[in-house]
């Protein structure tokens, strides 16, 4: 396929993610080669969190593409679960770049050297412009489908964009906070201060891959809320029509996808319009409650009590 073809082809939001993502490989490039130059640990440090961006970025940028794609027999919960996979590697190998900064850091607060102040800030400088601009890139994107409140995918498409947006706002920040460290040299001639600054960049860009870290973690191991999923078994158990709930699971494969099931258990008396008709009433109740993909079991009483066939987690309920 051309290559004009190809890119007419994207969406709005995959053209400017794929645009952010090609400036930020420029100021990766940049800043780590400036960084060796000028021995500047600070301008390293920035670099690597600007490229652990364009992985994030390149994952925005598959999950945009990966969305519309429907499930197949050999994927049949599509790619859901690659948005928290791909964080929880990112996140992991970031944090092992800012344990090595930070120990460099107090290495180097030891044994100062020398630190090459305009070529940092002048780097952090042009690292600022580019930061800057691609939050406003993605900025942009903001009021591109609110028309359509209806349309799920669109909705996402948003939300993951979005989350791309404060990321180089963030960055931006961290640039700014490089040109000021880089003044800082020269006006009063102290290396020391770019030590500090990567110590504190090293300890914040941490606290956030640890959150990331523990995220993701919790959604591949399949780890549920247990408020959520109170709340959600409140919700089928004050029906009056459910005698009982079991297997109640709940997991969330991505930060948009809370996917919830559960067994209940109605009178066997019921015709299948007036099961459908609860199911439907359920169903609705527990997606204004935060679930996306709902499954329910109707069952009879037969099975309120089957201890054997079912994981023992039996909720009665009493009317």
């Amino acid at each position: 396929m051309h290559i004009n073809a190809i890119f007419k082809s994207l969406s709005n939001d995959q053209r400017r993610v794929g645009l952010v993502i090609l400036l930020n490989i420029i100021i990766v490039i940049i800043e780590s080669t400036v960084g060796v130059i000028s021995g500047s640990l600070a301008l390293l440090s920035d670099a690597w969190h600007n490229l652990s961006d364009v992985l994030a970025l390149v994952v925005t940028a598959i999950a945009l593409g990966l969305g519309a794609r429907a499930a197949t027999s050999t994927m049949t919960y599509g790619y859901v679960r690659s948005e928290m996979m791909a964080t929880f590697i990112n996140a992991s190998f970031l944090s092992l770049l800012m344990i090595w900064v930070a120990v460099e850091a107090v290495d180097r607060l030891i044994h100062p050297m020398p630190v090459d102040g305009w070529l940092t800030m002048v780097t952090a400088g042009i690292a600022l412009v580019v930061n800057t601009t691609s939050a406003i890139i993605l900025g942009g994107h903001v009021h591109t489908h609110d028309h359509d409140e209806n349309n799920d995918a669109h909705h996402h498409h948003d939300l993951n964009v979005r989350a791309a947006f404060w990321h180089m706002a963030s960055d931006a920040i961290l640039s700014l906070a490089v040109v000021l460290g880089g003044g800082a040299m020269i006006m009063w001639g102290v290396p020391w201060i770019d030590s500090v600054l990567s110590l504190i960049f090293a300890a914040v860009i941490l606290i956030a891959s640890g959150k990331l870290i523990s995220q993701s973690f919790s959604s591949l191991m399949d780890r549920a809320n247990p408020a959520m999923v109170t709340n959600l078994k409140n919700i089928i158990n004050n029906h009056p029509m459910v005698t009982q709930t079991h297997d109640i699971h709940l997991i969330r494969p991505s930060s948009r996808e809370r996917f919830f099931s559960a067994h209940i258990v109605l009178d066997e008396n019921l015709t299948l319009s007036e099961v459908e008709t609860i199911i439907e009433n359920l169903r609705h109740d527990l997606s204004h409650a935060g679930a996306t993909h709902i499954l329910l079991q109707p069952e009879t009483s037969k099975y309120a009590h089957s201890h054997e066939q079912c994981d023992g987690h039996i909720h009665p309920h009493t009317h």
